[in-house]
């Protein structure tokens, strides 16, 4: 992924008319970020993956010229599968796109490829979806809407659609944060997934200190145990907790 987008920004520099090809890769800004954090427990959109236990996550992302970025993000899982051979055990992302400012705006078209390694192809697990994002800054309050379109959703779910929406507050003078989301997603073939079309919720804050990045957050979906794959109790509401520390 490094090598590609090296690629991106020499293109990008010869594009823009630098004079060789040492001041094309000198001039063009790549920068790295990272990240690792442990979790007591993973949810995506509000469902638990990891059967409510703790989860060890990691990624890494990169900013190019022009708005590029890429990344890698990775997550301990379980799904509870009872065939211990191509279980579940991991989650790998990958994530690519462009975001540039529009009018105080700022604009988001990328992509994310979600992973599942090691386990059985017939699960079909692995999906690609294509997302718009939409967030702007007043002050300390920051907003955003985000739209996600996959062809072909977890365990051949057919086409999905995910849209939500996200308010943060910095607490002036403090270490503190406060964030809430709310989010709708609807299934093409809900009995593949598991469950009907859903909302989903959460409400958290956070405190940066001593370079640690601290955080709890209440999240749910309106799911009842009936409705949750079967039976189960990972759609319902939960406490999550939170450590990690960017690199």
């Amino acid at each position: 992924m490094r090598a590609s987008l090296s690629i991106l920004a020499v293109s990008a520099t010869a594009l823009i008319g630098a004079s060789s090809a040492a001041a094309q890769t000198a001039d063009v800004p790549v920068t790295f970020s990272g990240s690792v954090a442990v979790t007591s427990d993973y949810t995506f959109r509000g469902i638990s993956q990891t059967l409510d236990h703790a989860a060890i996550q990691g990624g890494i992302d990169a900013a190019g010229p022009f708005g590029l970025y890429a990344g890698f993000w990775g997550s301990s899982l379980n799904f509870g599968e009872t065939d211990p051979n191509g279980r579940a055990q991991a989650e790998m992302d990958v994530s690519a796109g462009i975001g540039r400012t529009l009018a105080g705006t700022d604009v988001d078209l990328g992509f994310v490829y979600y992973g599942y390694p090691g386990t059985l192809t017939s699960l079909n697990y692995d999906f690609v979806e294509f997302g718009l994002g939409l967030s702007r800054d007043f002050g300390a309050v920051s907003t955003g809407v985000n739209a996600a379109w996959s062809p072909d959703y977890f365990a051949s779910s057919g086409s999905a659609v995910y849209v939500s929406g996200s308010l943060g507050v910095a607490i002036p003078t403090t270490p503190l944060s406060l964030s809430a989301s709310v989010g709708h997603q609807s299934i093409e073939t809900n009995d593949a997934f598991g469950t009907p079309d859903y909302v989903d919720w959460s409400a958290g804050v956070s405190l940066g200190v001593l370079g640690l990045d601290l955080g709890a957050s209440v999240v749910g979906t309106n799911l009842s145990k009936a409705e949750c794959f079967g039976g189960s109790d990972l759609c319902e509401s939960r406490v999550v907790f939170s450590l990690g520390r960017g690199l």
